[in-house]
């Protein structure tokens, strides 16, 4: 019997869903759909049936591809032709991936008719398409289209780069999730009625796997092979040796070939080819020959001699490398020449794979292509080498591989020390200064890194590296708040650059404001501004990003939330637009700080919680992240965050005297000892970091850990250099004190500063501000000092608020990464909870919603769009 290979069992729910979602794209809200399932669920299949059913309507195809590396903005290849003369032209011209992702969005946008996109296999993702995901993602909801992505749920682990994709746009009222299950025994059943073969025995074979059933249904044998590579090679064995060999070069090409170009390979006729297609392995696919599914590639691939692989891929080579230039990515070049082993064509294709990826914005890509160049050239140093080394180092730092990166960067300045190249050793020196700085435990590294260059460079005719050099001090200067060398070295830099307009100068006027703007004078900020201005106009894209980076820096630390909220908006929109991630979770870390400092823990623990995610070093914004929740949960009174915070702390150790000011791991960690009695731990950690703090001069730091010693010792001399609140504080002035911190915005502070008196009337006020925060131990603290002052009218403590559902904002997160198909242990890594927290956690939540297991909850979770009420920041809070 030949079964159908579109029947579609037990998927009415999924059509219908799919069908309400593109209904509301129809009317101008656009959809981000997100199709998960295992490989062989027919997750491809549901999505082309539901396509059938919608008719003439406007579909953009494409597939990621499995690789070695994958093809940078794969998918958007594919569906070229069908799109506007002006992205086709970014796609195959010089490439800029910022113009890519408008010009998409603007064919979304501005199409006659409402536009389906699919991209399948997502999980094979290049970074420069996850990029464009996230893009449209944010903007899709003022568009007439519907984006669905497909991906295998089983290659998906918590920290698989689209699990942190899906995470991040998770908020978003655009997006919605899908799970294609297994069928059902029923289903199964159903499908082999009429056959000779058991229903039972078969669903116990394939696991109710829809691909496999289809496949041993479609066979027509009473066996069942025991695994889907055995009925795939079943098939496959009673081709004719001609037909084989057109299938194995055809597995060898990809999932998808041209015709000519897979007869070309096997030497084979087209007949042959067409007998692949009778026998149900492989299909035609607009002017293409594709496999009828990734499961049937693999079985083929892997039957195929070690030998005969390698003769296949060296033929492919062959053909596609004599293609006319530009013809044939270099990235399917050096997959093939890597794969029939030949070290010289990796040589000489790996490195323009590269550079292509890296203009496209895939940066990820473009370091395994570098690696696979040097892979290929061991034991050599040469200037080569070299380079290859530093941009391997670039793309990691590109890449947000903080850690790849440093090393790579270790090596190159080895290897041109080695060549003898003092200006190419000194321009390497800087990039391991730049991504030390951006690890803070490696500050110290990257302060003599730094030094060592400009000594180089100096004996140099003057150039861009030693122009990078001064800015790089510029900035571990004011990291080390020692603003006078920040404006120093500003200066001697705007010397060399003159009056122009140029990348030097905007990193000149960065510096001299950072200086001015962290001793105090809020004009420094429009100096900061105007570097930012410059670097945008010469499209110095990373630099725009560093200046916004120092302006949230800046206006956080020294309580300016006003101006901070001035410059978020833009500096958003700007590193979202350029697809600047890492700049962008510097930004939202600074403002979950700043949340919390204003009293919105809501969205505070929400936006750190999202950094968090998806951040994927544990650099400054982990660290930032880290603290705020710690602060949080010390005061809710919520799981012990010690642990927490003495890890941030164990990170730090090496540059906390440099940035602890900025980190605040120290006061946080004081903080929470205070708040259970531990005065001991509080002097423990606070005197030394004191000591450190009175030298640096950093003021509010400087303040608070001077407050938090005063807690454990009792009055002590006030530091000159700490700032108002804290000095009005510490000198027995509580009502100007709490009054200033009320007029900066930190309701929090404020109610501090007035349940330390014994004045019946502040002390009300704190319990009222504790009340409305949500601040349980200090509330407790405070109604315990009302209660000796014999006042016995105490409000009693406000239960805390629950979802609709009954369940805690902790309660929805937990339940909404159950929906993401996470076990407890990632759960856990992903919150920064302790195992048995979790445990607890989802236990209350089986007992809330009176589910019988996670599955039952997580089914729930996905049937009520648990996912979408995750914690948000609203809408009023992304814009000043």
């Amino acid at each position: 019997m030949t079964v159908d290979p579109c029947t579609l069992e037990e998927r009415d729910g999924e059509i219908v869903s799919l069908t309400r979602w593109w209904r509301e794209a129809c009317v101008g809200t656009g959809r981000l759909v997100l199709v998960g399932g295992d490989a062989g669920a027919g997750k491809t299949l549901l999505v082309e049936e539901f396509g059938r059913r919608l008719g003439d309507v406007r579909l953009l195809r494409g597939s990621c591809e499995p690789l070695t590396t994958p093809l940078a903005l794969g998918p958007l290849r594919d569906m070229a032709h069908r799109l506007s003369p002006p992205l086709r032209r970014a796609l195959t011209g010089p490439a800029d991936p910022v113009e890519a992702r408008r010009l998409m969005l603007d064919e979304l946008r501005g199409g006659a008719d409402p536009t389906l996109v699919v991209l399948d296999d997502a999980h094979w993702a290049d970074e420069a398409t996850l990029d464009l995901l996230r893009f449209l993602g944010r903007r899709i909801e003022s568009c007439p289209a519907m984006l669905v992505v497909v991906y295998r749920q089983d290659e998906v682990g918590a920290r698989h780069p689209l699990r942190v994709l899906a995470g991040d746009l998770a908020a978003l009222p655009v997006v919605r999730r899908l799970t294609v299950p297994m069928l059902s025994k029923a289903a199964v059943a159903r499908l082999a009625a009429g056959t000779d073969i058991d229903p039972a025995e078969l669903y116990r074979r394939t696991g109710g796997n829809a691909f496999f059933v289809t496949q041993v249904l479609s066979d027509g044998r009473a066996a069942v092979p025991p695994t889907v590579r055995d009925a795939v090679l079943a098939r496959a064995a009673r081709l004719e040796p001609g037909a084989r060999e057109a299938l194995d070069a055809l597995a060898c090409l990809g999932t998808r070939a041209a015709p000519w170009l897979v007869e070309a390979v096997s030497g084979r006729a087209a007949d042959d080819l067409d007998a692949c297609v009778d026998r149900g392995l492989v299909a035609a696919d607009d002017g293409a020959v594709a496999f009828r599914h990734e499961l049937v590639r693999v079985a083929v691939m892997e039957a195929i001699p070690p030998g005969r692989a390698a003769a296949l891929h060296r033929r492919a080579l062959a053909v596609l490398g004599a293609r006319p230039p530009g013809e044939v990515e270099p990235a399917r070049l050096a997959d093939h020449a890597e794969r029939a082993g030949d070290r010289a064509a990796v040589l000489a294709y790996a490195p323009l794979a590269a550079q292509r990826a890296s203009t496209l914005g895939a940066h990820t890509e473009a370091a395994a292509h570098l690696r696979r160049a040097l892979d290929a050239s061991p034991g050599r140093t040469d200037a080569d080498r070299a380079g290859l080394l530093e941009e391997l180092g670039r793309q990691c730092h590109l890449a947000d591989d903080l850690d790849g990166a440093l090393r790579a960067r270790q090596e190159a300045v080895e290897a041109w020390r080695e060549v003898g190249d003092d200006r190419r050793r000194g321009g390497a020196l800087v990039g391991l200064a730049i991504t030390a700085a951006h690890l803070a435990r490696e500050i110290p590294l990257g302060e003599k890194a730094c030094d060592e260059a400009l000594a180089l460079l100096a004996g140099q005719p003057p150039g861009p590296e030693y122009a990078l050099a001064c800015a790089i001090r510029a900035k571990l200067s004011g990291m080390a708040f020692r603003n006078t060398d920040a404006v120093a070295w500003g200066e001697r830099l705007l010397a060399t650059a003159g009056e122009g307009t140029g990348p030097e100068r905007a990193l000149a006027l960065l510096s001299i404001g950072i200086g001015r703007a962290q001793d105090g004078d809020v004009a420094g900020l429009d100096l900061i501004g105007e570097g930012v201005r410059l670097a945008r106009q010469a499209s110095a894209h990373d630099q725009a990003g560093l200046g916004y980076f120092w302006l949230q820096l800046i206006c956080v630390t020294r309580r300016w939330y006003r101006e901070a909220g001035r410059w978020y908006g833009e500096a958003l929109s700007f590193t979202e637009d350029h697809g600047q991630e890492v700049w962008r979770q510097w930004l939202r870390a600074f403002r979950s700080r700043a949340l919390l400092d204003q009293g919105r823990w809501d969205e505070a623990e929400a936006l750190a919680s999202e950094v968090l995610r998806t951040a994927g070093v544990d650099d400054g914004r982990r660290m930032i992240a880290m603290v705020v929740l710690g602060r949080l949960r010390a005061r809710r009174g919520d799981s012990d965050p010690r642990p927490l915070l003495t890890r941030v702390r164990s990170v730090m150790v090496a540059a906390e005297p440099v940035v602890g000011w900025i980190i605040g791991s120290t006061p946080a960690l004081a903080e929470a000892a205070a708040y259970t009695g531990d005065l001991d731990q509080v002097r423990t950690v606070v005197t030394p970091a004191l000591a450190d703090a009175a030298a640096q001069g950093e003021p509010w730091f400087l303040g608070e850990l001077a407050y938090w010693l005063s807690r454990a010792d009792g009055p002590a001399a006030v530091p000159a250099r700490a700032a108002e609140p804290y000095r009005l504080q510490l000198s027995g002035r509580p009502r100007e004190s709490a009054e200033h911190w009320q007029e900066i915005g930190c309701p929090y502070e404020a109610a501090l500063v007035l349940a330390d008196t014994p004045d019946e009337g502040m002390l009300r006020e704190a319990l009222a501000a504790f009340d409305r925060l949500g601040a349980r131990p200090m509330r407790d603290i405070t109604a315990r000092r009302l209660r000796r002052l014999g006042v016995r009218d105490i409000p009693r403590r406000p239960s805390r608020a629950a979802g609709p559902d009954g369940l805690s904002t902790r309660e929805q997160e937990v339940l909404a990464l159950l929906a993401d198909g996470l076990r407890n242990a990632e759960i856990a890594d992903g919150l920064f909870l302790s195992r048995r927290t979790v445990e607890h956690h989802v236990a209350a939540v089986l007992r809330k919603l009176g589910m019988a297991n996670r599955s039952e909850a997580a089914r729930y979770a996905r049937r009520n769009d648990v996912t979408a009420r995750r914690p948000a920041v609203p809408p009023s809070s992304r814009t000043p």
